[in-house]
């Protein structure tokens, strides 16, 4: 048994403007260490002002980190560093899954980690193994390193959910650090994708080892759902919909229990095969469907293995379109083989096939995405200090820029009146009684953090301009 468990969510912001989310896969590992606790406590330093070694006590004897992205690193390696001697120091996610030997160099105080995911291997460590037997996991031993074999992940369990009942605070959409008064959660109910997009990482494990898609029954989903407390509720799945009469399933469980929500997920087109579902969907309390369409170029779509051309697409919408569901349409900036007029494609395409919104992001190389080597290829094109990619033709800045321009033409009155219309057919304005009174506070916190980004961003691009003669 451990005294005192504390586990950390060390980052100061979510590193986008909207809302923040609960730290669910740091909450299932709360969740299988707790049997094993006398205390145990989750420590979210973006809810809570202050540093981890304010939160230990005498008797803390275990110590998890949760490092998923790499933002605030030299903050977190304070924070790790800053653990009292005598506690069993543990980190997990997947960013230090990529590089443990650089963490165990930086934090001479880490006794180990645990590679990819780590319920499991942590259940194991709490039940008292040996360390040299928990697949997984990389440890010291005589002033050396130990790196166990990778754990071949198993089949999606259906017992383990979040420790929601730690949580020091409820968790509501905002944006910039302002709260909209609406509390949301998230849910997993399936790992992995079987796709095989070439520009992404999140389907392979850190090491590079393809995940097979694994998911918890329709039942142990409704359940978890029947649960929440919050009215709105994001699925983490990297694809919701890969099993359509799954989905049918746990809309006939919802409806049937009589669960009330609003749901947002990630889904392919191929959803468009299934209308029925769809309209289910809708019933049950669905209202958005994130959907990856990358690119307006068929050349880009084959060279991504997307599995869909600009054709297939279209025919695809024919039938999204009619849904009461909010249709958010993901774009990548910075393709490789892609000029500037046909990046700016986004915005006319999104408004024929009848998208509510777009999310845009500038391609990025992640490990074991085979950017790398596609980039080497490719003369005029470099990945920068950050992952992200550009040529010659167009910079850092220039995709940046574009990025504004996109969203300016993109986000008109008109759109947003339509997101609103939408809105009241699939029931999600019924929480705009909330927003409204604290909606100039979150106006002028965009306003603000929109006006201190730009002078940041002119200050940086003035140093770098070489003095005039």
């Amino acid at each position: 048994m451990y005294n005192h468990a504390l586990c950390v969510y060390p980052y100061l912001s979510d590193g986008f403007h909207a809302g923040f989310l609960p730290p669910l896969g740091l909450e299932l590992i709360a969740s299988v260490l707790e049997p094993s606790c006398r205390s145990l406590e989750i420590l979210d330093l973006r809810k809570k002002p202050g540093h981890t070694f304010d939160f230990c006590r005498p008797k803390t004897d275990l110590v998890c980190f949760s490092i998923n992205w790499k933002r605030d690193v030299e903050f977190i390696r304070g924070e790790i560093r800053s653990v009292p001697a005598g506690a069993f120091l543990l980190l997990g996610g997947r960013h230090v899954t990529e590089n443990p030997e650089e963490w165990f160099a930086s934090c001479p105080n880490i006794d180990a980690i645990v590679r990819g995911d780590g319920e499991e291997a942590v259940e194991e460590l709490s039940r008292g193994n040996p360390l040299e037997g928990i697949m997984g996991l990389s440890f010291r031993k005589n002033g050396w390193i130990v790196h166990n074999a990778n754990r071949t992940p198993g089949h999606l369990r259906n017992d383990i959910l979040p420790a929601r009942h730690l949580r020091m605070e409820p968790y509501q959409l905002g944006i910039e650090g302002v709260e909209a008064g609406i509390m949301i959660d998230m849910v997993s109910s399936s790992r992995g994708c079987p796709f095989n997009c070439n520009f992404c990482s999140f389907s392979r494990n850190p090491w590079g080892k393809k995940r097979p898609w694994s998911a918890r029954s329709p039942e142990s989903v409704a359940d978890e759902l029947a649960q929440i407390e919050a009215p709105v509720v994001a699925f983490a799945d990297d694809l919701f919909t890969f099993d359509m009469d799954r989905v049918d399933r746990i809309c006939d469980l919802i409806l049937s229990r009589g669960i009330r929500k609003k749901y947002i997920v990630n889904a392919r087109l191929e959803i468009a095969q299934r209308p029925e579902v769809l309209r289910k969907m809708e019933k049950a309390g669905f209202f958005m469907l994130m959907l990856g369409i990358e690119s307006t170029q068929d050349k880009t779509l084959r060279s991504m293995k997307k599995g869909f051309d600009t054709s297939r697409i279209r025919d695809c919408f024919k039938v999204l379109s009619q849904s009461s569901m909010i249709l958010n349409g993901y774009f990548i900036l910075g393709n490789i083989g892609e000029s500037v007029e046909e990046m700016l494609q986004i915005v006319p395409f999104s408004r024929e096939l009848g998208l509510d919104s777009i999310a845009i992001s500038i391609l990025r190389s992640s490990p074991y995405s085979g950017l790398d080597e596609l980039v080497a290829e490719s003369p005029g094109y470099h990945i920068g200090h950050n992952g992200k990619i550009y040529s010659d033709h167009c910079s850092v800045k220039k995709l940046r820029d574009l990025h504004h321009r996109i969203y300016r033409e993109f986000y008109t009155a008109g759109q947003l009146s339509r997101i609103a219309r939408k809105g009241i057919r699939n029931g999600a304005l019924k929480f705009l009684p909330r927003v409204l009174p604290r909606l100039p506070r979150l106006v002028w916190s965009v306003t603000r953090n929109y006006a201190e980004h730009a002078q940041r961003r002119k200050a940086i691009e003035a140093a770098a301009k070489p003095a005039s003669i």
